[in-house]
């Protein structure tokens, strides 16, 4: 073999070794990029039925006030019903100075919803000594301002189950208001549906005094 064909035979050597290498390099840097940037995309189901949690929405209670100024307006009465999920309702009556210091819890009671408690515009006596509230469109239930009892057996009375125990012929229709301190109005009916006598329901005898004149 001539110097110049051996020199030719070592060329081309060469040429192929660093065209393999040049090859190698390119290949491997391009896997380390594609390495790099690889991003990962979560393989899922579509036949499997995922579950959708909800927020819980609570109802809303409802909260209704009332309130009714003492004659002198140095006390006020104040009526909180609150309405409940399953359909009754809390009722508390509180009393409390004219700029709502302090207040004295007189009543709470939980009702059904057919019935109802309100508080009438002339609910205090004139010496701010008594008070009453209305349950049920026309019962009468009077209480001592003070939040005491009415008596040493009694929370409060109830002024048209005192009347019909006197087994009167008229019939009991509402009580109106104060005619003094200590007396309440009630108006009957007669059987055939006509006004009947009125009386006076007087605290705290609970006497009840029927009158020649009708309110």
């Amino acid at each position: 073999m001539t110097i110049r064909h051996q020199i030719e035979v070592e060329t081309i050597f060469f040429v192929f070794v660093a065209a393999f290498l040049g090859a190698f390099f390119a290949w491997n840097s391009n896997k380390s990029f594609r390495e790099q940037f690889r991003v990962s995309i979560p393989i899922t189901d579509e036949n499997k039925t995922q579950n959708v949690i909800s927020p819980t929405v609570n109802p809303i209670i409802k909260v209704d006030t009332a309130s009714q100024l003492s004659p002198d307006g140095t006390k006020k009465l104040v009526m909180k019903a609150t309405h409940n999920n399953d359909g009754t309702v809390n009722y508390i009556f509180t009393t409390a100075d004219q700029s709502g210091e302090n207040q004295t819890l007189i009543y709470t009671v939980k009702l059904e919803g057919s019935e109802n408690m309100n508080i009438p515009f002339n609910a205090w006596s004139p010496d701010n000594k008594y008070l009453f509230i209305i349950k049920n469109g026309n019962e009468a239930l009077v209480f001592k301002a003070t939040g005491e009892p009415v008596a040493s057996d009694q929370a409060y009375y109830d002024v048209k189950d005192l009347y019909n125990k006197g087994e009167r012929k008229d019939i009991f229709s509402e009580t109106t208001g104060w005619a003094s301190e200590t007396l309440l109005i009630v108006n009957t009916v007669n059987q055939d549906g006509n006004k009947g006598s009125s009386y006076w329901f007087e605290v705290p005898s609970k006497a009840i005094i029927q009158l020649s004149t009708q309110f």
